[in-house]
């Protein structure tokens, strides 16, 4: 399954953090979650390849606000790395995974509507596997959901968006509040109604005070945000002990002694998942839906 190139949709003027109001489009394939994707932008190194910008952005044809009416209330799910797939496998396994948070989430009562973030989360290689290019892809896939964002929002004034992520999804998570922290996206006084990290491929200090650039964007730009982790997470015990020389944020929370920002709070999974890296959304969507 492969997306069509769409066309863009400029919208009005350049904001103020240089996201402009623009949308894309593009024809849905056989595959009923509406899914925003930035497939195959980005070289084996991480850069941007030709003919796309650090904000273009594609979907499937099916994203409210976009493509078609506004939601009442919006979820954007945004997947982690894959280094276990070729190429149309790992774009395969996240449209999977995708499909799988919906089906989660609204099973377990949410009443809004779920929209897949997809990106270029097998690109590198080398003796960390890909990790550090996948990190660089992860942090500049930032930019390009919070144009999203800009463009929904200027859509969709009346409707809540809410950021959900698993693993390495979390850092573009985070960069995409970073990038709307002091844009026309705040400065027209809207927020990020939530914001849920499942088991965040993310250092530990990364909402704390510890982290200002970070901090500052929870604080400022999240109603509310919360952190599920599991102390028995050895996927990302792999990855932070092997790759990072620290501690993940979905293993032990945020770092002790720090302060984390004032609207943000922590579950500790550890009992539901195990060391179940994958297993995030099948035991714990009951209560990611009772925070929303």
């Amino acid at each position: 399954m492969s997306f069509n190139r769409r066309t863009f949709l400029k919208r009005s003027a350049v904001t103020t953090t240089g996201l402009a109001l623009v949308g894309t489009s593009g024809t849905a394939a056989a595959y009923d979650v509406p899914l925003l994707s930035t497939r195959d932008h980005y070289n084996d190194d991480g850069s941007l390849v030709s003919g796309e910008s650090q904000y273009s952005y594609d979907t499937n044809g099916l994203v409210p606000g976009i493509d078609t009416g506004c939601a009442g209330d919006l979820t954007v799910f945004i997947h982690g790395w894959d280094k276990n797939s070729s190429e149309s496998g790992a774009e395969q396994a996240a449209r999977e995974k995708i499909q799988h948070a919906r089906d989660e989430l609204t099973g377990a009562g949410y009443g809004g509507t779920v929209v897949g973030y997809t990106w270029d989360n097998d690109v590198g290689g080398g003796v960390d596997f890909g990790w550090g290019e996948a990190q660089t892809v992860a942090q500049k896939n930032g930019a390009k959901l919070a144009q999203f964002a800009v463009d929904y929002k200027s859509q969709c004034p009346g409707s809540n968006v809410r950021f959900v992520s698993h693993s390495l999804g979390a850092q573009v998570l985070l960069s995409t509040l970073r990038s709307l922290n002091g844009s026309w996206f705040t400065d027209n006084g809207y927020d990020v109604y939530s914001t849920h990290l499942l088991g965040a491929a993310q250092d530990n200090e990364a909402p704390t005070q510890e982290n200002p650039d970070t901090y500052d964007a929870i604080s400022n730009v999240v109603a509310n945000a919360y952190n599920y982790h599991s102390h028995e997470d050895d996927v990302l015990q792999w990855v932070y002990n092997s790759f990072e020389f620290d501690q993940a944020l979905g293993e032990t929370g945020y770092e002790d002694g720090k302060t984390p920002a004032p609207n943000y709070d922590e579950f500790d999974a550890t009992s539901q998942v195990g060391n179940d890296h994958s297993g995030y959304l099948t035991n714990l969507s009951d209560e990611i839906v009772s925070d929303m």
